[in-house]
């Protein structure tokens, strides 16, 4: 068995082996120094989390994996900045972890980093003039890291005492009024409003704590708090509002099944669909109830938030539905979080969970019947 493939199987203790497999292969594709940035609040660099982030990147080191390593974004002291950096690299060099240190004033530092990244070799980026010519934003504009995760040891933003798991930058300004955070949390809040005024394109940022670094980067789940915008949703009454070849790769790929040929046939009763068709729901009408076809969010997508975010517009605008699940479904637990009620029925094509929402209880039992009796789209 390959390093790889060991490495793969032990990060089943973060989540399933496949989800693993597909969030490695997906980095895989990447420019090497556009996996991700991991910005490093200097309480992170003593143990026991410095032991965490080391083992953490020693796996993704074994993947191939090269995210870039900011020290000292986070912290004004020059001398403190060239220390840990100097320890981070050691450390990970005596486990053996490719890295380079990179000061972040150097002349050509961004073509240093992307040679460096495309060399297997992990950037550390001693950053001892945080409001210098190459700052925290400068970087980011020029490297354009998919994902930004700060690493302190809160591990997350809570509210009103619970962990957030999601936020909209929209969200954040009345957020960061109505709660209370510690210095580091706040820097990091300041950073994300910071760096969104200058992005290009759509990306994430993460808070999260080096204990669970991997499950965040491999797994839907994740245990930190992730900000990003919030996303453009398209409305139609037909599904000729969508472009037919996109809208077909999602649904394919999503339910990993091929369409019938009828599919674009369909009367649709109305669908939300997000802009880049990263996911969507698709309703139809059965027994003149609206009834929740499809609901979909591509893997790669998922633990963004975008799911809730296309329920919830789904939901602002079609307030009464039914849908059906196959009992395997994985989606099953997150509908039972948003159901009214849940009936379990069967069919000639197998068992199902048959869901509804907003139905008046003189409906329920007809939307059932009607929800197990609609047409399969895919073909078996």
């Amino acid at each position: 068995m390959s390093v790889r493939e060991t490495v793969l199987q032990s990060l089943s203790a973060v989540g399933a082996q496949h989800e693993a497999k597909f969030y490695a292969e997906l980095f895989a594709r990447q420019d090497a120094e556009t996996f991700a940035m991991l910005v490093l609040d200097p309480r992170c660099l003593k143990d026991p989390l410095l032991e965490a982030l080391i083992t953490a990147l020693r796996i993704l080191s074994n993947l191939q994996l090269t995210p870039l390593i900011v020290v000292g974004a986070m912290d004004d002291a020059r001398t403190t900045t060239e220390f840990q950096a100097q320890r981070l690299y050691r450390d990970l060099d005596r486990s053996g972890v490719r890295a380079a240190k990179l000061n972040t004033a150097s002349y050509g530092l961004i073509k240093e980093v992307r040679k460096t990244a495309g060399k297997g070799k992990m950037p550390i980026l001693e950053m001892t003039e945080r409001r210098g010519k190459m700052n925290l934003s400068t970087l980011v504009s020029e490297l354009q890291p998919k994902k930004i995760i700060f690493l302190q040891p809160s591990g997350g933003l809570n509210q009103h005492g619970i962990r957030k798991a999601n936020l909209t930058v929209d969200e954040l300004p009345e957020f960061m009024q109505t709660e209370t955070f510690s210095a580091g949390q706040i820097r990091f809040l300041d950073c994300v409003l910071e760096l969104e005024k200058i992005a290009k394109t759509k990306r994430s940022y993460i808070i999260a704590s080096p204990l669970n670094l991997l499950s965040e980067l491999f797994t839907t789940r994740g245990s930190g708090t992730l900000i990003r915008r919030g996303v453009d949703i398209q409305t139609e009454t037909s599904l000729k509002g969508y472009s037919k070849q996109n809208l077909t790769r999602a649904l394919e790929t999503a339910f990993e099944k091929r369409l019938k040929p009828t599919f674009f046939e369909t009367d649709l009763y109305k669908g939300f669909v997000e802009s880049d068709y990263l996911g969507g729901a698709l309703f139809t009408q059965q027994a003149g109830q609206p009834y929740l076809s499809k609901f979909f969010v591509l893997r790669e997508a998922r633990g963004d938030g975008i799911a809730r975010d296309i329920w919830d517009a789904a939901c602002a605008d079609v307030p009464s539905f039914v849908w059906r699940s196959r009992m395997g479904n994985p989606f099953n637990t997150w509908y039972m979080r948003q159901c009214d009620g849940m009936q379990r029925a069967e069919n000639a094509s197998g068992a199902w969970r048959v869901f509804w929402k907003g139905l008046e209880a003189a409906k329920i039992g007809d939307a059932i019947e009607a929800a197990v009796a609609a047409p399969d789209d895919f073909e078996f």
